[in-house]
């Protein structure tokens, strides 16, 4: 008897879960959304009720020399992918691993230069004479340069893997 009245009860929980919604004008004229009444006039808003049928419908009849549907698949579960859809993702999957492979080791090499940058910073705070602050700024300036090398070569490298990626999978499409 306590298992059929918490029954009932669940079946009521949805019911009462509804709320009103409220459109609001702020002071400066921004649009918001309230559960409750901005000022005396406000009014409730309709919302719509779109339910999902509690059945799929029912296939219509097959005709002779149509197919039947598999059995391993569910009726509603979605259909699998065009096989366009599944070379893109393909496609996609080639452009980021070649990206990773990429920029994983350049990142690294700038960040072993940006770490040599910080040391000669320092050295360079602490240097007393100008002939010693002079070779200091000439290889952070040589550092800087290399960095942007380094980030020039990846770039070239990721836009030729993306072309080698592009040309491979759309090649392979029928």
């Amino acid at each position: 008897m306590p298992a059929l009245l918490l029954l009932m009860l669940l079946f009521l929980l949805p019911a009462g879960a509804s709320a009103q919604v409220y459109k609001c004008k702020g002071k400066s004229g921004e649009t918001a959304y309230s559960e409750h009444p901005c000022d005396a006039n406000a009014q409730p808003m309709k919302l719509r009720s779109e339910r999902l049928p509690a059945a799929p419908p029912p296939a219509p009849p097959m005709e002779a020399g149509e197919p039947e549907p598999s059995p391993l698949r569910e009726s509603g579960s979605p259909p699998p992918p065009a096989p366009a859809e599944l070379d893109r993702s393909a496609e996609r999957a080639c452009i980021a691993n070649a990206t990773a492979s990429i920029y994983g080791p350049s990142n690294d090499r700038v960040a072993t230069y940006q770490q040599q940058m910080a040391m000669l910073g320092e050295q360079l705070d602490n240097a007393s004479d100008a002939k010693r602050t002079q070779a200091l700024e000439a290889r952070m300036d040589n550092l800087r340069r290399a960095i942007g090398r380094e980030h020039a070569y990846a770039h070239d490298q990721v836009n030729a893997a993306r072309r080698r990626c592009v040309e491979q999978h759309r090649a392979a499409t029928p």
